[in-house]
Parts: structure tokens; sequence; C-alpha cells
């Protein structure tokens, strides 16, 4: 009996230490998960720059922060490739293998850049091989220091796919207008925009031919 009473006491010292239900039901907020993506951009407040990606048969410009800018980030950034959000939503993609790529500075010649590639992008064939190629120019040539590229493997200069047909010599945007962006690429931040009454709503690009960007000589 005695210990009838102690199992009965034991039970209702339990359920005295219950938490009691709320009167009112409390709000409990929590932070949505990231979207972003490793490796593909820096801060907000970092430098920015242009790279070019593939959207159908021509390159699509756009936007990336990077803490150094110079060719090594946009190289980076370029071999990153698209983010998820860009696949899905926007249709975008690469021509290019997944690869690191690097100007090599033993060329000494900041005219033209020279990249040192691996025997995956030899592979690749057709017109995918004329897309990964003006991606790379196009991206290596927003620096206005450099007026063309030159691919090199294991040491050698590497024949090359242009409008006008295959090269080992240096090459730049005029090699490349079939697969130039349909219109006019996106200004980084800051750049100054035209608000000319009429224009387009801003964050908008207007229908344009395509354009060639710069046009330089380059050594050969």
């Amino acid at each position: 009996m005695r210990t009838a009473l102690l199992a009965l006491a034991a039970v209702l010292l339990v359920a005295g230490c219950g938490i009691d239900p709320q009167a009112r039901p409390e709000v409990v907020s929590i932070a949505p998960p990231s979207t972003g993506e490793a490796g593909r951009s820096g801060e907000p407040d970092d430098p920015q720059l242009r790279v070019y990606l593939v959207r159908g048969a021509r390159l699509e410009p756009v936007i990336r922060s990077h803490p150094q800018p110079g060719i090594d980030a946009a190289l980076e950034l370029l071999a990153a490739g698209p983010t998820r959000v860009e696949v899905l939503v926007g249709g975008l993609r690469t021509a290019l293998p997944p690869q690191s790529l690097f100007p090599d500075p033993s060329s000494g010649d900041t005219a033209v850049v020279t990249i040192a590639v691996t025997r995956d992008f030899t592979e690749i064939s057709g017109v995918s091989q004329l897309l990964a190629m003006a991606q790379v120019v196009w991206t290596v040539t927003e620096d206005p220091r450099v007026g063309g590229v030159r691919i090199t493997e294991d040491g050698r200069p590497l024949e090359v796919p242009t409008d006008s047909g295959l090269t080992r010599l240096a090459v730049d945007r005029d090699d490349y207008l079939s697969a130039a962006p349909a219109a006019p690429a996106p200004a980084p931040s800051g750049a100054p925009r035209s608000e000319e009454p009429g224009g387009p709503a801003p964050g908008t690009a207007p229908p344009a031919a395509p354009t060639t960007g710069r046009r330089r000589p380059v050594p050969r």
C-alpha cells in the first residue's frame, strides 16, 4: 500500500512540473535559407566585372562582383559558369568545360593575353568550341589594356576556331562577331545611364544590332 502511494505521489509531482499552454500563440521568426552559391560572386560592395555566358547561340553578358578585379578574377568567375537561378530562370549556360583558366604571366605581353588550357578544352567540338572561345575572348578583352587573346596547351599555341576558320594567331572580338550579344551589355553599377525622355524603362535594354565591342589592332 505504501509503495502504491509513493508511486502516485511521484506521478502527481511529474505532472505538476509540466509547462502550461500559452494563452496566445507566439510568432517565431525563422530566417530563410541562403540562396547564394559559393564561388559565383563576392560581396555587394566589391568591384564589379562583366563576364560572358551563353544564351542560345549568342553570348550573354552578366555582372559579377569580386574583391580583386582583374583578368585573373574575370577568368575565375567565367570558369564558375552560371548560377542555378541563371540556368533555370534565365536559360543561361556555358560552353566551357569545367577547368581553371589563368593568364600566363611569362608571356610578357600586356596587349595580348596568353591563356593556357587543358586537354578538356581541345575536346570541345563544333559550334561549342567557337562559343567557348568567344566567351574567353569577350570576357578578357573587357580589360581596356587587352587587345587580343592567344590560347596555348602545354606551352604550344593551340589552333582555335574563328568565324573565318582555324588559326594559331592571337584573336579578338572581331573574330567572333557571329556570337556577339544581341543587345548592349549591362553596365556595372555606378556607370552613367541614359535618361532620355521616351527611352526604355530603367533596367531594360532596347533592341539593337549585335555590338562588336572594342575594335583594336591585335598583334599577331
